[in-house]
């Protein structure tokens, strides 16, 4: 069971990244015209970096955190660079890449949970030690809002409980 939620929630982190990858590359895309057609090879980079992360290869985990952090960086300042233009629309793109931003930031806390790294690293033997430390009927599930990982008893979930990190609804 512990598997499949990972699983998920791995599937779910990788496909935020490309996401948020294409988002990226959209909004600098106007400075890689600028630039000569050999240093356009730097977006294999950070498809490398999806990709390592995808397959879960070693230090994947480190390329998906080091992606989302240039990628929440990116967002952050056109955000703040959108905001001050003052214009109604810029004001609203501003705020919602400000928004993705934090998202973005938001993934890269899910990536280090420990029990998250521990499954991604294939250390059993660190999983097992964390299954034995829930309680009776607890299993591991994410949040639908924010993907933090979470040690809930399902039985007793009800649609009034909230994620300690985002306060967003366990139960749509």
């Amino acid at each position: 069971m512990t598997d499949m939620v990972m699983e998920n929630l791995h599937r779910h982190l990788y496909r935020f990244m490309i996401v948020d990858l294409l988002l990226g590359i959209f909004i600098v895309s106007p400075l890689l015209i600028l630039l000569p057609y050999y240093l356009s090879l730097i977006l294999v980079i950070p498809i490398f970096g999806v990709i390592t992360f995808k397959n879960k290869r070693k230090y994947g985990d480190l390329w998906g955190i080091s992606l989302l952090l240039i990628l929440s960086l990116i967002f952050a300042l056109v955000g703040i660079q959108d905001l001050s233009r003052g214009d109604n629309s810029d004001t609203i793109q501003g705020i919602l890449l400000l928004l993705l931003s934090i998202s973005t930031i938001r993934r890269i806390k899910t990536i280090r949970n420990p029990t998250y790294k521990n499954w991604y690293n294939n250390m059993k033997e660190n999983i097992d030690v964390l299954n034995s430390q829930l309680e009776e009927n607890e299993v591991f599930a994410t949040c639908p809002s924010c993907s933090t990982l979470l040690a809930v008893i399902p039985s007793k979930l009800s649609e009034e409980d909230k994620c300690p990190n985002c306060n967003g609804n366990l139960v749509n």
